[in-house]
């Protein structure tokens, strides 16, 4: 029988018990205002842990209920309510008979449709029937809090996606009318881009303007975890090189997930006994192209990019410090092969919508940087045909030969 190491990176989902690397520092003052019944909205990078902290804290607590709502795929208002009624229910259904749980449901108005798979709406919920479809949602809340014994935390993931969904001000504020002040309860918002969660928790004009404490989330100290990294590679007696690790981190721009799926392709592919040097990350970086290079070519072929936006995204893959890159100067537009500031202001407001690209601290990041790293190794080749790869491309390997010496000469000097 055939038997393998099982392997210990998760980058897909909220990690738990020992999948989880410690954040000693930021835990105790989430867990601190937790427990002194404060609101709190955690604004950080995505994939940098923020969710995965925010299950552990609370997890943690004793006599603690957890109302856990994710919003990350909201479409419209209705998608706001169910996902508040999904989460409550998992906690009725714990608290409280479930034939109860569904009564409750059935005498609710507007009626909601209860099948084996859940419960949504059947109405139409983009005009103001919202206030109708969000009331039902709070209905629900109100009797999940009133249900359950002890301290009540109210999770909203991915909090920041309300503002891309249309009537987002009049959704904010009729939340904010229900949501009362409770020493029961306390409610966490989690969100990953930064302008919009500032806008809707510092904003004055905005309906949540101070109605949570704010926790900037930080990149995790990188010695932490290189040695978390480290010992979960030894269950495979594959050894780490630090100077390796601190240029796959360099990579990921610190972003503990992406870090975490380079490591899950890399102890699946590398040898049991195997040294982790410049070499093996090379090689694994070019599984990494392997498996996404269709995706990463459709990008660049698509035609829901301009040339512009292509070509600007083959800028900022080549910029080494975006600080000493006037944007708006002449000599950038005619790098993008535009003649106005509008124009580039316009391609990276594109790019962040596609989720392509995010803005941190005034610098653009690539959402998938093994996609950036892709970009600069066929960069040459792209930009001679237009910043598109057709599909008659000559390129069939998964990286150019001059960029994989390129590389391998200047880390290992």
């Amino acid at each position: 029988m055939i038997q393998s190491t099982k392997n210990p990176f998760i980058d897909d989902s909220v990690v738990k018990g020992d999948d989880y690397c410690p954040r000693k520092m930021v835990e105790e003052r989430i867990l601190k205002k937790l427990a002194n019944g404060h609101n709190l909205a955690l604004i950080g990078d995505r994939r940098v842990g923020k969710t995965s902290t925010a299950h552990y804290v609370i997890d943690s607590m004793k006599d603690m209920y957890k109302i856990d709502i994710d919003l990350y795929h909201i479409i419209d208002p209705s998608d706001i309510a169910e996902a508040i009624i999904d989460a409550c229910k998992k906690v009725l259904d714990k608290v409280w008979d479930s034939k109860k749980v569904l009564d409750f449901a059935r005498r609710l108005t507007p009626k909601l449709d209860v099948t084996e798979g859940g419960f949504s709406f059947g109405i139409d919920a983009s005009g103001q029937e919202y206030k109708k479809t969000l009331h039902v949602a709070f209905e629900f809340l109100e009797e999940t809090v009133k249900r359950t014994k002890g301290k009540v935390v109210i999770l909203f993931d991915e909090f920041q996606a309300i503002k891309t969904i249309k009537n987002a001000d009049a959704i904010l504020k009729y939340m904010r009318g229900k949501i009362q002040k409770n020493a029961r309860v306390s409610f966490m918002y989690v969100g990953s881009i930064k302008h919009d969660m500032d806008h809707i928790f510092r904003d004055p004009d905005s309906p949540f303007f101070k109605q949570a404490e704010i926790i900037y989330f930080e990149h995790i100290e990188p010695n932490i975890f290189f040695d978390f990294i480290f010992k979960r590679f030894q269950s495979k007696k594959i050894t780490l090189k630090r100077e390796v690790y601190d240029m796959l981190s360099k990579t990921c721009y610190g972003i503990t997930g992406d870090i975490q799926t380079f490591c899950r392709v890399a102890f699946d592919s590398l040898k049991e006994g195997q040294i982790f040097d410049f070499e093996a990350f090379f090689f694994i970086l070019d599984i990494i192209y392997k498996n996404e290079q269709k995706y990463f070519k459709s990008i660049l072929d698509s035609k829901g990019l301009t040339k512009i936006q292509k070509n600007l995204l083959i800028q900022l893959a080549g910029i080494q410090n975006q600080a000493d890159i006037k944007f708006f100067g002449k000599d950038f537009q005619k790098a993008i092969g535009v003649k106005s500031p509008g124009a580039i202001t316009n391609a990276l407001n594109a790019l962040e919508k596609k989720e392509y690209i995010y803005k941190s601290d005034e610098q653009y990041y690539f959402s998938n940087p093994f996609f950036k790293e892709w970009v600069l190794d066929y960069r040459f080749i792209i930009q001679a045909t237009a910043g598109t790869l057709t599909a008659g491309s000559s390129i069939t390997g998964t990286r150019l030969d001059f960029g994989y010496r390129q590389r391998m000469i200047k880390h290992s000097k």
